[in-house]
């Protein structure tokens, strides 16, 4: 899940649309399928503010769920990690996923859209690689490469290749997933990119899909042998609806 721009009040609007009321929906919704773990790849708070977060984590507690979230450039990170550390992984961190490793990043850069990461924070990554040889899944919100946008490629991750080169040297990595973008947005080379649709509102896709301006999430699903397989889903009238048949995201 991503980008659910929240606000203090939760009868708040942001672009014109409720997106708490959005954000509790699309929960709702994933936590009746009981997932191992609850990706948030960041723009969690868009005034940055104390009470977003305490919205958010007052909702993650209605889900028996864990959750990873991370910081994206409508968020102030000190006070996510405050608010949320109690009640949900903070990035840049780890968690084991049954045999699967899920990192999460955080390319927040203060004053800026865009995203970075800093050389500290790459060395962790790949000191954390080469402890762990089996499966992994990296989660950021800056996307590391361009999705054809002229609207938000300008605000991608700062010089991708640090990251997407480091990531080429560990064949364990089996797919990177983020957010930022406001839509769903498939890659397979150099290896699986995927972007998530936000739980508020969508940007103008460079992809085809069913359900463009729906809010929604992406599953993920990761199997012991080393293959990933997703699948977008939305909201459409009320009704929780997958936007394209399960497809493989990696081979094993």
């Amino acid at each position: 899940m991503t980008d659910p721009h929240l606000l203090a009040d939760p009868r708040g609007h942001y672009r014109g649309i409720n997106s708490h009321a959005r954000f509790r929906h699309c929960l709702r919704s994933v936590c009746r399928a009981n997932p191992d773990l609850i990706l948030l790849t960041g723009d969690l708070g868009q005034d940055e503010t104390w009470a977003a977060y305490g919205l958010l984590r007052d909702q993650l507690a209605t889900c028996d769920s864990r959750a990873l979230v991370m910081a994206g450039n409508h968020d102030q990170p000190h006070l996510l990690r405050s608010c949320l550390r109690r009640h949900a992984l903070v990035a840049p961190c780890r968690v084991a996923v049954g045999n699967w490793l899920v990192i999460g990043l955080n390319s927040h850069a203060a004053g800026c859209m865009g995203g970075r990461l800093s050389t500290v924070q790459l060395d962790w990554l790949a000191s954390t690689l080469r402890t762990h040889p089996g499966p992994c899944l990296v989660a950021l919100h800056h996307p590391p490469t361009a999705i054809g946008s002229p609207r938000m490629d300008p605000m991608a991750l700062e010089a991708p290749e640090r990251l997407l080169g480091l990531l080429r040297d560990f064949s364990q990595v089996k797919g990177v997933v983020f957010g930022h973008v406001h839509q769903a947005w498939q890659h397979q080379l150099p290896l699986p990119l995927m972007a998530c649709p936000s739980t508020a509102m969508q940007i103008l896709p460079t992809q085809p899909g069913a359900y463009p301006d729906a809010p929604g999430w992406r599953m993920l699903r990761l199997k012991a042998d080393g293959r990933l397989s997703t699948q977008v889903m939305r909201i459409v009238n009320g009704h929780t609806t997958p936007e394209s048949p399960l497809c493989p995201g990696s081979p094993g």
